[in-house]
Order: C-alpha cells, then structure tokens, then sequence
C-alpha cells in the first residue's frame, strides 16, 4: 500500500510539473475566433467578393463552425492557403482547421499528422473538353493533349490511366487557363473543379463539355491537427448535423419552429432538447439547430455555392442523400 501511494504521489507531481497543452476548443475561446483556412479560389469554393467578404461552399462550412463553438458565424479569421501549405499551416498551428478541396488519403493523414473527421463533397476526376472536339471518351485522348495540375492527385491518377489503357497521350503539366488558352485537347480535374473553371474562366463555357464519367473517387473533407480527438469530433459533428437536418426536414425557414415537442431521437440532439450529443462535445445544447439557422442545411449550403441557379450549374449526383439516389450520409446524430 505504500508503495502504491508513493507511486501515486510521483505521477502527481510528474502531471503537475508538465500540464497539459490546452486544446483546440480552448484556444478558439480565448481568442474568440476559428482560424479557418481557406484558398483564395474562383467564386463557388472559396473566394473574396466585390464587397470584401469571403463567400463560398467551404467558407460557409468556416461559418458553421464558428457558430457552433462560439455562436457567431462572422468569428472567423480567414487564412489563405495553397496546395502545400494546407498541410503544414495545420502543424504549425496557424490555423484550426482547413476548409478546402481536399481529397481524403491515408497517406496523407500520416505524412502530415493530420485527421480527415468528414467528407462534405463527394467528388470524382472527370475531363472537360471542347464541345466541337469529338472526345467522348478517355481513349479518345490518343494522339492528343492533356492538361493536369501538376502534383496533385489528378496528376497521378491521369497518367495511371493513360499508362494503363496504352493510350498514347501528351501530358502537359498546366491548370485549366491553358486548356482554355488552346494549349491542349482536354483537362482534367475534379468535376466540381472542372465546372467551377468552366464557369469563372472561359470566355464561353456552351463551348465546353464536361464529359459525363469520372476517373476516380475523390471524398473531400476538412483538414485537422490528429493531436486532439475533442476537437475532431466537433469539426465532424458540424459536418454531419448540416446533413441530418436536411434528412429530416430542417432548414433555415423552420428550424426555429419545426419539432420543438422533439424529446429524444436526431431530431430531438439537433434542436436541442436532447443535450446529450452537446454535452459531448463541450458545447451549448442549442448549437446544432443554430448552425442550421444560421448558416443552413446541407441542401442550402450545396445550392447557395454550387446548384442550378448559379453560374457553375451543379447537379447533385453523388451528393444527393442516401435516400434520394446519392451516397450522402452521417452517422446518427444521437
């Protein structure tokens, strides 16, 4: 027994002389905003508006955050970051999370130390083209030009394919200005990418096609620091509640009045009568259907940025939910 309490008394002091680090939720309160990081991109994704005010599907995922640790979407310090720095503004601690067009790799998770907690955008590699150009297809490439962003997925998943198939194609490591400056045949890119390019870049997007299969799979999702669970919990929490209140009806318009005899269930964690989940993860019980009110439904969010009446013109597809013919789905919110 002595022995026991001389043990007990070493780690005392060993916890005492080495406290631990604060953690992300921590931080974010005493600062009073989430540093979101962002690429300065075409207007769709993430872009700054004629007024000044970043706009955009991943920054209004920056938004939601913020309202849900700390009830206000404009409590947000925008951080501007590029293909690499992505990654190591994260192991620098500049930034809390990363809102950006990135594909979920294992190997990136254990290169970079970092977390993938959700996927907000199901996505695939696709190839856009000249309506006029007679490609319909990747074989179709043969004798012809490419134009790929160099060092990133789609470059590697483009010349696996070519390599594959034995077709005998140009690569030219370019973006999509390129394609549309006549310097290849084709593009490839993810096809939101693709259509967000097509929309914002060419000098007559009729006269382009997006051809209609994909290469690859691509689950995008936000980026985290791995060191800290609480926190990744919380990012995926806020991804999966705007995806659920689309499943059950919720919106902007009704969420303050929709359901509010709600006693036990998802619906009852969402709006807040349920404070189990909150409780969890160390927020306020009314922070989920504050996020809906505030920012929307997985539904709003997608067509504010990306649907048919904007200029990008994006079909849901894969990002439909689950019960209306797509793959979106959350875990059950309870």
């Amino acid at each position: 027994m002595a022995m026991r309490s001389l043990l007990f008394s070493v780690f005392v002091l060993f916890v005492a002389a080495f406290p631990s680090k604060a953690g992300t939720l921590d931080d974010i309160r005493q600062r009073g905003d989430v540093r979101c990081g962002v690429f300065p991109d075409d207007p769709g994704r993430s872009a700054i508006s004629a007024a000044g005010r970043w706009e955009g599907f991943y920054v209004d995922y920056c938004r939601a955050l913020a309202v849900a640790v700390l009830g206000d979407p404009d409590a947000v310090r925008f951080v501007e970051v590029g293909p690499q720095s992505r990654f190591t503004s994260l192991v620098e601690r500049r930034v809390d999370v990363v809102m950006y067009s990135s594909t979920w790799t294992l190997g990136r998770e254990n290169l970079y130390g970092i977390a993938f907690p959700a996927i907000y955008l199901f996505d695939g590699q696709g190839l856009m083209v000249r309506a006029n150009s007679g490609i319909t297809s990747l074989k179709d490439l043969d004798g012809r030009s490419v134009c790929v962003t160099p060092s990133t997925t789609s470059q590697a998943n483009l010349e696996s394919l070519l390599h594959q198939g034995a077709i005998n194609a140009k690569v030219v490591y370019a973006n999509g200005d390129a394609f549309f400056r006549g310097n290849c045949d084709a593009y490839s890119a993810d096809r939101v990418n693709l259509a967000i390019n097509r929309a914002n870049r060419a000098d007559d997007p009729k006269r382009y096609q997006i051809l209609p299969f994909s290469m690859s799979r691509e689950p995008i999702g936000p980026m985290v620091r791995d060191d800290d669970l609480q926190w990744q919990k919380i990012v995926a929490a806020v991804v999966n509640a705007v995806i659920v209140a689309e499943e059950l009806g919720l919106d902007q318009a009704n969420v303050e009045t929709a359901g509010r005899d709600a006693v036990s269930g998802e619906r009852a964690s969402l709006l807040g009568a349920n404070t189990q989940v909150a409780d969890w993860l160390g927020l306020k019980p009314d922070w989920s259907r504050q996020v809906i009110r505030q920012v929307g439904n997985y539904g709003e969010i997608f067509n504010r940025h990306f649907g048919p009446d904007t200029p990008i013109g994006l079909d849901r597809g894969l990002n439909r939910l689950w019960s209306q013919g797509g793959v979106l789905y959350a875990p059950l919110f309870k």
